[in-house]
């Protein structure tokens, strides 16, 4: 899917089908402005999977609506998306602050240019416009009049997010609430939710400073406070699942297999259910992944698929066994098995193993010169470096920082080693 500039823009917009766009993730950066919102776009029941288009959706900061005050984090102006294609639900949008950049975004993506489903819009995008009025402290919470502009001189103040307290929020092109939610001191009235997600008034999730912080959903009803959390801004992860269940999530919106009539079901959390024919099972432990699998009937031999997305499966292995053990984990995957009969495969359920519980943050990311390491692991014993084309660059023990001066500009994979667990990471070298 691509995206591309329309010459003439209409004015007039229109809802389809309830599908749109639901805030995914926020964060404050780690310093200064270093911000970002990534949006998740949902579908409907009767469209789960149809195309969205996204022109004149609106996302903002506090209008005012919330809390029913000018005072807390009400910026003059708002954001639109005008001039793309439509995306597909279960694609995720990163719109960030290009002139003081989050470590964890390693650049734009406006064309989905790798087909990950991922967008990343710097703010000054000629596919995002600003109006900078309304709303605003003086004029309340009103969209119009406005004159909509877009350059690449545009500015992330329009939605920045106050320390203290603000909100993101989403509306679409009609300048009616769809989604968003608040931190810190922006307390209620809280605009209500529309008929499509069951109605019911957002929330804050949870009072106290936003700095160096971030605010993601976990997964469930988005409309619920007790799915989102709130995390340090150093393991943000604009462009990526914010968790294991977040994954999940999107995978299922992905999929169409997500029940828009009941944002609350246990199936929208829940990978595809246990296959009666053959049943995979997996154990996690510490340095690896054992997957077990149970039928009835008779196969020659068992294919073993690994995936990082839910989508798109990669053949691992050919065993007779049924069971097969892993040791080189790829944060985040996903496993599935087919049983093989002359040629023909009969498919399994698939499992989600984790990221094991380890959080692991490298910064700035791209890198002039150092690298730093953060980790919630404290008994790595190796770095292992290797170049776009796999060629091994270095291999030493553990250290929290590399020096990387030295190295050509390009994209770079490190590997962390305890000597049984191996955790994978890119970075970008200017």
């Amino acid at each position: 899917m691509k995206l591309f500039l329309i010459t003439i823009f209409l004015s007039v917009y229109t809802n389809i089908n309830a599908q749109g766009i639901i805030v995914n993730e926020i964060s404050n950066g780690t310093s200064g402005s270093k911000e970002f919102v990534e949006l998740l776009v949902v579908g409907s029941t009767p469209n789960p999977t149809t195309p969205v288009d996204l022109n004149g959706w609106v996302f903002d900061d506090n209008n005012g609506e919330f809390e029913a005050s000018t005072g807390t984090g009400v910026a003059p102006g708002h954001y639109r998306f005008v001039g793309t294609s439509p995306f597909i639900p279960g694609d995720l949008i990163v719109v960030y602050n290009s002139s003081d950049l989050n470590d964890n975004i390693i650049g734009s993506d406006e064309n989905d240019s790798n087909n990950d489903g991922v967008y990343f819009f710097p703010i000054n995008s000629s596919f995002i416009e600003r109006c900078g009025i309304n709303p605003s402290s003086t004029n309340g919470i009103t969209y119009t009049p406005c004159t909509y502009t877009s350059s690449p001189t545009q500015s992330w103040n329009g939605t920045g997010y106050r320390n203290g307290g603000d909100v993101s929020q989403v509306r679409k092109p009609d300048y009616s609430f769809y989604h968003g939610f608040s931190y810190g001191d922006v307390l209620s009235p809280f605009p209500t939710f529309p008929t499509e997600f069951g109605g019911g008034v957002s929330f804050n999730i949870l009072t106290g400073s936003g700095t160096g912080r971030n605010y993601y959903l976990d997964c469930g009803d988005w409309t619920l406070k007790t799915n989102y959390q709130r995390g340090d801004a150093l393991f943000d992860t604009p462009g990526l699942p914010n968790t294991g269940n977040n994954s999940i999530l999107i995978n299922n919106i992905r999929n169409g297999s997500f029940n828009y009539d009941n944002l609350g079901d246990q199936i929208n959390c829940a990978l595809i259910l246990n296959n009666d024919v053959l049943n995979l099972r997996y154990e996690k432990n510490y340095d690896n992944i054992r997957l077990e699998w149970f039928t009835e009937e008779e196969f020659e031999s068992y294919n073993i698929y690994h995936s990082v997305d839910g989508i798109d499966f990669s053949l691992l292995t050919n065993t007779e066994d049924k069971n097969f053990t892993q040791r080189d984990i790829v944060v985040g995957s996903y496993y599935k098995v087919s049983g093989v009969v002359s040629e023909e495969e009969t498919y399994s359920n698939i499992v989600y193993v984790g990221e094991f519980d380890i959080k692991l943050n490298l910064y700035p990311n791209p890198s002039n010169d150092i690298v730093n390491i953060l980790t919630t692991k404290h008994d790595f014993k190796y770095i292992i470096l290797y170049n776009s084309v796999g060629k091994k660059l270095m291999e030493r023990n553990f250290s929290k920082k590399i020096d990387v001066k030295h190295l050509d500009s390009g994209v770079y994979l490190l590997i962390l080693s305890d000597g049984s667990l191996n955790i994978k990471r890119t970075f970008i070298k200017n």
